[in-house]
């Protein structure tokens, strides 16, 4: 792909002429052509499938197996029955009164591959062509998207359109969102305000900036025959594209009983947890910066509580000292707490910046009514061992998945 400026516009140019079709095509069809173009990805047989375990693994620094993992786990999410409902709750929501924007814009983030499967399938679903600027450090899967949709269904998929330019590039951008009537972007908070800034007003931004997650294990889950299953659940969620992402917790609340101490559940976490996972989903090598980072936050988390270190990740106990946020990368915090309502508490600081909560079966249902209650608190709360795996239709940042992608009917001639 070019950076020249005229190229961007062409390839917009082509997403918006594509999308006449797009919207035109029934629903069911839109599904079904999301739905086989997801397949294709998961048949390990085909061409697309092969060269995205080729190059995912080096490109985004995550193990092979981890790599299988996002793919197959995204992947088989994109189900049509699933799409089609999501556009009939849509309709039940108001949407029937409403029709695609002509063109959406996104500006995917280079840190989680597996982001831009939701970032462009909705938009497709709805009838939005898309035109989506992909990290230089993350563009295969995107480009392999395209590719896929446009084998199933070559007109269809020229609504869809991927590039690569350097960021910072404001004549790229400029190109990129002159033509787009919406611009949804993923990545870090001052990339969402730069670009909002420069866009002063002109079309409507969709904002998917910086969260942190976190989870809670209630008191009877820490007990058998529950507790084997909650070490399991809650290794996979920390351990899940190595603890790199917004879905990925930082803070364990831990509702602690005579019988179980948060230092007996981190060394059950990181021995039958992290560390024999580590074994089947393998971490990716540690980057410079990080490692550097890691190094002080273990040495600050040793110094003041306790630490359990594994071979590719470590478990901290914060029980007199406030928690902190870790470099990621399977480094994560236990907080012990008395019950569900100091979880809730101590979470409630934080409580515009979570993504998602994670909670075992016993503290689920009071956490979501808790939750209700706090208009600030976005978070999206599921079962603890799928926070990395939310379902297709999964509420993003507190808003409907196709919120932004539709305006005003026009009013009929």
């Amino acid at each position: 792909m070019g950076t020249d400026a005229a190229v961007i516009a062409a390839y917009a140019a082509e997403a918006l002429r594509a999308g006449r079709g797009l919207r035109v095509c029934p629903v069911d069809a839109r599904a079904r052509w999301l739905e086989h173009s997801a397949e294709l990805l998961l048949d390990e047989n085909s061409v697309l499938a092969r060269e995205l375990r080729e190059r995912l693994p080096e490109e985004t620094g995550l193990s092979p197996q981890m790599v299988l993992w996002g793919l197959r786990t995204s992947l088989r999410t994109v189900v049509q029955g699933t799409l089609e409902r999501m556009v009939r709750e849509a309709k039940l929501a108001g949407a029937h009164v409403h029709e695609p924007i002509s063109l959406l814009a996104i500006v995917l983030a280079g840190n989680l591959f597996a982001a831009a499967l939701r970032a462009m399938f909705v938009p497709l679903l709805f009838g939005v062509p898309v035109v989506a600027k992909a990290s230089s450090r993350d563009a295969a899967f995107a480009e392999i998207l395209c590719r896929a949709l446009r084998q199933v269904d070559p007109s269809l998929g020229r609504a869809a359109q991927v590039l690569v330019f350097a960021g910072g590039d404001l004549a790229g951008e400029e190109a990129l969102l002159k033509q787009a009537e919406a611009v949804s972007i993923y990545g870090s908070d001052d990339t969402v305000t730069a670009i909002a800034e420069r866009l002063g007003g002109r079309i409507p931004v969709i904002t998917h900036g910086h969260g942190v997650s976190m989870a809670f294990c209630g008191r009877a889950s820490l007990s058998p025959p529950d507790l084997d299953r909650t070490i399991e659940r809650l290794a996979i969620d920390v351990a899940a594209y190595d603890q790199r992402g917004c879905l990925s917790p930082q803070w364990i609340f831990v509702e602690e009983s005579e019988s179980m101490r948060a230092e007996s559940f981190a060394e059950l976490l990181s021995q039958r947890g992290l560390q024999a996972l580590s074994v089947r989903l393998p971490r990716g090598p540690l980057p410079p910066a990080i490692g550097a980072a890691q190094a002080q936050w273990r040495g600050v988390a040793e110094a003041t509580g306790t630490l359990l270190v594994g071979t590719e990740h470590a478990v901290a106990v914060a029980r007199e000292q406030a928690p902190r946020w870790s470099p990621g990368y399977r480094n994560v915090t236990i907080v012990p707490i008395r019950d569900a309502d100091e979880a809730i508490e101590r979470m409630r600081p934080f409580s515009g910046q979570i993504k998602c909560i994670g909670a075992t079966a016993d503290g689920l249902e009071e956490l979501r009514r808790s939750l209700e209650n706090d208009r600030s608190n976005q978070a999206f709360v599921c079962e603890m061992g799928s926070m990395q795996t939310p379902p297709f239709d999964a509420v993003a940042d507190g808003r409907p998945a196709w919120e932004g992608l539709l305006r005003q009917a026009s009013a009929p001639a």
